[in-house]
């Protein structure tokens, strides 16, 4: 069991706050009650409870500013609290229903930032501290109804949270998913090509530098009107499949619209890219597209490649490098890899 990995939150910024919610709540309910609960003539006891009460509201707002890093802390920061309110309750001798119900902070926090079984091992951590809380301030029968009565309460409240917490992270997850992928090809979308470029250009540097292909199908209007947007979509997804059996691991293929594609790849110098380029051209050249209706064509595209920082400083500059290169292929008949700068085309 991993239990370390349980406790991690979905989101540390959301759960940051959620932690400082809580116990803010906390501490202004105690601090608020204390002059009408207190057990001694001097309120000793309840100022006692504000002060610990504080001290949990101090160490919850340094969330605020722990890295997801620090796992260990996020994982012993809920699982404290309960020990926490235990102490609280008796050293108060408070084993009232109002002290008894700050067991669901907790559980509260478990439930609506955690996955589910550190949202269940959380519920179970609360209530073994009010059962602790109750059995030893409180006759027998009565500790067994009230620990009954917030048991049930605990449960049915992380159950009902943690099955809505957990639909909402699989349709944010989907979202992003479908935000990060073609639908049709399967390929990056242009936000995804812009994260893995601002990666690769900000990163440590490489000597080989970063390189960018263009490309796109030669004369695609007229397989859509000959063969069927249909077969269109086809020739697309089979050279989507195309560039990732070409492709190296860190490299983003991206599919920028239509039928235009970017090809990213970060320490890759001047000379690879042109080879990479040719290389692609003509494994499409050779590859039978399938439309599914008759005989297979023949596709063939055109590519533009620039080089950072052969033909650019900056990512803008890269994309603008390759997009005229990409021009100048088309203008010299299509079916060619031209790099940025060039007078003549490759392959």
């Amino acid at each position: 069991m991993d239990v370390l990995h349980w406790l991690q939150p979905r989101d540390h910024v959301v759960a940051a706050r959620t932690v400082t919610t809580l116990s803010g709540v906390a501490v202004t309910t105690a601090l608020f009650t204390a002059p009408l609960q207190a057990t001694t003539p001097s309120g000793t006891t309840a100022l006692l409870a504000a002060a610990l009460l504080a001290l949990v509201m101090g160490v919850s707002a340094m969330s605020l500013v722990i890295g997801p890093e620090h796992r260990l802390g996020w994982a012993l920061a809920p699982v404290l609290s309960v020990p926490a309110l235990v102490l609280i309750d008796l050293l108060t001798d408070d084993a009232t229903l109002t002290a008894q119900l700050f067991f669901l902070f907790p559980a509260l926090y478990g439930a609506s930032q955690l996955r589910p079984p550190g949202a269940a091992f959380l519920a179970v951590l609360a209530i073994a501290g009010e059962v602790v809380v109750v059995a030893t301030q409180l006759p027998a029968r009565e500790a067994l109804v009230d620990a009954w009565y917030v048991a049930a309460a605990i449960g049915t409240t992380t159950m009902l949270l943690a099955i809505a917490s957990e639909r909402n992270a699989r349709l944010v997850a989907r979202l992003e998913e479908m935000a990060a992928v073609d639908p049709l090809t399967g390929l990056a979308t242009r936000r995804v090509l812009d994260e893995a470029a601002g990666s690769a250009l900000s990163g440590a540097g490489n000597e080989s530098g970063t390189a960018l292909i263009l490309l796109d199908v030669d004369h695609f209007k007229s397989i859509n009107d000959r063969h069927g947007h249909p077969a269109g979509d086809a020739v697309l997804v089979q050279l989507a499949a195309l560039l990732r059996k070409h492709g190296r691991a860190n490299d983003v293929a991206c599919r920028l619209g239509g039928d235009e594609v970017a090809l990213l790849m970060p320490a890759c110098g001047l000379d690879d890219v042109e080879q990479r380029a040719a290389e692609l051209m003509a494994a499409v050249r050779e590859e039978p597209f399938h439309t599914g209706s008759g005989d297979p064509i023949a596709v063939s595209i055109s590519i533009g490649c620039a080089h950072l920082p052969t033909h650019a400083s900056d990512l803008h500059a890269l994309y603008s490098a390759a997009d005229s290169a990409l021009y100048r292929a088309k203008e010299l008949g299509r079916d060619c890899v031209v790099t940025a700068s060039s007078a003549d085309p490759v392959g």
